[in-house]
């Protein structure tokens, strides 16, 4: 269960659907959940439609079941509608265990009931996360958000995005960050697997450079300008051009902010399609820089790395997982003087050189689909554990 392109928006939950799909794990075949709610193997029960199904067949157990669920959607949502509490429902879903050995949730918070298969969850991040980072919730009324979920997943033993397994056998964390973040807060370590969202390793390789070029182009890839940190990217280029009149920004994906006045060596294109950006845009960047108040594990700069392109990430969370052993720079969140200094450090030749091998060695290791996604299946295989000789190869 995970955004699907052509339904839902898209999003980073979308790319990696599309990257299960086109690399699973071994011996894995995925459904989607548009076509398996299509096809009577997952429904959520509750819902409209559901709800409709159950009556018209008069089966006493579903329809009793479905009644109680949609009288908990309704009361759910009036209490959500408030802004007293995160706006994502705990979904009540069902699956069918002669469909499906194992069902994959990459949504917020479930309950799966009746015989439904084994269950496990991934994530990025909290829901915390994205309400008190990217839409400035006070402390006090996230902690209020969080103990409403935390009473009502405890009431119906759900399984809460990142804070509680419920029945969900194991949880996949895209980063170590976020497997610690979720120890302390009670999750039991042996549970939770690091397997981050991966990307198939490029087609061909990057343009090769000569020896003698001088870094030059600064890239910054967002949809969402500000929340991602373009505005200390801009104010950094800035302070770079004045030693280095010959650099270049290219920016990819937001609007330009109204106001905004930029030098004529800034490339502004609020659109490029992902086709055009992987095979000439990121390939033309010698630095990329993303530094985020607010992200899981982001794919801009994994899809850098896999080109051989050193990144600057800020210190938000587990953006340093992706510069670690060489790959490129780390600075505080909001520093633009430490963006230029990191930024400044990599367009030296020979740090750039060293960083170019050390992101291809870090993506090859750590985020690549030929590494990440055994890993994936070895998650997979013990959830099922010993139930797993009998299940179908």
């Amino acid at each position: 269960m995970s955004a699907v392109s052509g339904v839902d928006p898209h999003s980073g939950d979308v790319t990696y659907t599309e990257q299960l799909l086109a690399s699973p794990p071994p011996g894995v075949e995925y459904t989607t959940y548009d076509r398996a709610v299509a096809e009577g193997t997952l429904r959520e029960v509750g819902s409209r439609a559901d709800l409709t199904t159950s009556l018209r067949q008069r089966r006493v157990g579903r329809s009793t079941r479905s009644l109680g669920a949609a009288a908990l959607r309704r009361a759910e949502s009036r209490i959500r509608r408030t802004g007293r509490a995160f706006r994502e429902p705990i979904r009540v879903l069902e699956a069918s265990p002669t469909a499906f050995d194992l069902v994959h949730v990459h949504v917020f918070s479930t309950r799966f009931v009746g015989a439904s298969p084994p269950v496990v969850m991934s994530a990025g991040g909290p829901l915390e996360w994205v309400y008190g980072d990217a839409w400035g919730w006070p402390s006090d009324r996230v902690r209020n958000a969080n103990r409403f979920d935390s009473g009502l997943a405890a009431a119906l033993d759900a399984t809460l995005h990142a804070r509680r397994l419920g029945r969900a056998r194991r949880f996949v964390a895209f980063s170590h960050h976020l497997r610690s973040w979720m120890i302390e807060r009670g999750v039991d370590a042996s549970r939770v697997d690091v397997v981050p969202n991966y990307l198939d390793p490029p087609q061909t390789a990057g343009p090769t450079r000569p020896r003698d070029r001088v870094p030059r182009r600064l890239g910054f890839v967002a949809k969402e300008f500000r929340a991602k940190g373009g505005p200390e990217v801009v104010a950094a280029f800035e302070l770079l051009r004045r030693e280095r009149p010959d650099l270049e920004l290219v920016v990819i994906g937001s609007p330009r902010p109204a106001g905004l006045s930029l030098p004529e060596s800034v490339d502004w294109r609020p659109f490029v399609p992902r086709s055009e950006l992987l095979s000439s845009v990121l390939p033309s960047i010698d630095v990329l820089l993303h530094p985020s108040h607010v992200d899981g594990l982001p794919y801009a700069p994994m899809e850098a790395l896999a080109l051989g392109i050193p990144v600057v990430v800020s210190d938000y969370r587990a953006l340093p997982e992706l510069a670690r052993d060489g790959a490129g720079r780390v600075c505080r969140l909001g520093d633009v003087s430490g963006l230029a200094d990191a930024t400044r450090d990599l367009l030296a030749p020979d740090a750039h050189a060293h960083a170019r091998a050390s992101a291809s060695r870090l993506f090859a290791t750590a985020f690549s689909s030929e590494t990440q996604a055994p890993a994936l299946r070895r998650a997979y295989d013990h959830a099922l554990g010993a139930e797993w000789p009998a299940m179908r190869p």
